[in-house]
């Protein structure tokens, strides 16, 4: 009796592991099946909607940029960074700017290792080209700490491209990284004194 149960029971989980498994396997079927100019005209098309989303929530003043990667004044190449603490939030018309290094925590303004920019954005001038799929925004972020010059540039995809300037100082640096809605993601917003 015991080993009919056993069977049956080593049985019962074959099919319920092969009825878990048969909608991944169908799905690495079909993508398999498509040609390439299927499989193109795919990634086009989610191309395209993620463009689409990115550039909604930037109009409506509703988005997140967790920066990826950095690169400083005159620096050839972009630096990773933690995209935690490193982006550009707006909100309605606030906006906060943040670049932050876990290696100096302690010895910041903002107890991140950076710093916090934090205010209103004034002067926003935006430039939609829906024919070239191409968004260019600007505006001026005056906080505690100072003001800067932000550029933001979205490009047929959700991958924005952030310059920000000093208002004397010229080009501080870029961010990129991908736009997002604020409750699809986490940041760590540093104080700003």
């Amino acid at each position: 009796m015991k080993n009919k149960q056993m069977i049956f029971r080593g049985a019962s989980m074959m099919i319920l592991a092969m009825l878990w498994l048969l909608p991944v396997s169908l799905m690495a079927q079909q993508q398999n099946n498509e040609t390439k100019a299927e499989r193109k005209e795919r990634q086009k098309s989610e191309q395209n909607q993620r463009y689409l989303k990115a550039r909604q929530a930037i109009l409506d003043s509703a988005f997140v940029v967790r920066a990826e990667s950095l690169q400083f004044r005159d620096g050839v190449m972009y630096l990773p960074v933690q995209s935690s603490i490193n982006f550009l939030k707006v909100t309605g018309k606030e906006a906060v700017m943040q670049i932050s290094s876990d290696f100096l925590r302690t010895a910041s303004p903002n107890n991140l290792g950076g710093i916090t920019l934090k205010g209103d954005m004034v002067n926003l001038k935006i430039n939609d080209n829906t024919k070239k799929k191409r968004l260019f925004v600007t505006f001026t972020l005056t906080g505690a700490i100072g003001t800067a010059r932000i550029a933001i540039s979205l490009n047929g995809d959700d991958l924005a491209v952030i310059d920000v300037d000093g208002m004397y100082s010229g080009r501080a640096f870029v961010m990129r990284g991908p736009v997002k809605l604020p409750q699809e993601v986490q940041v760590y917003e540093g104080a700003e004194f």
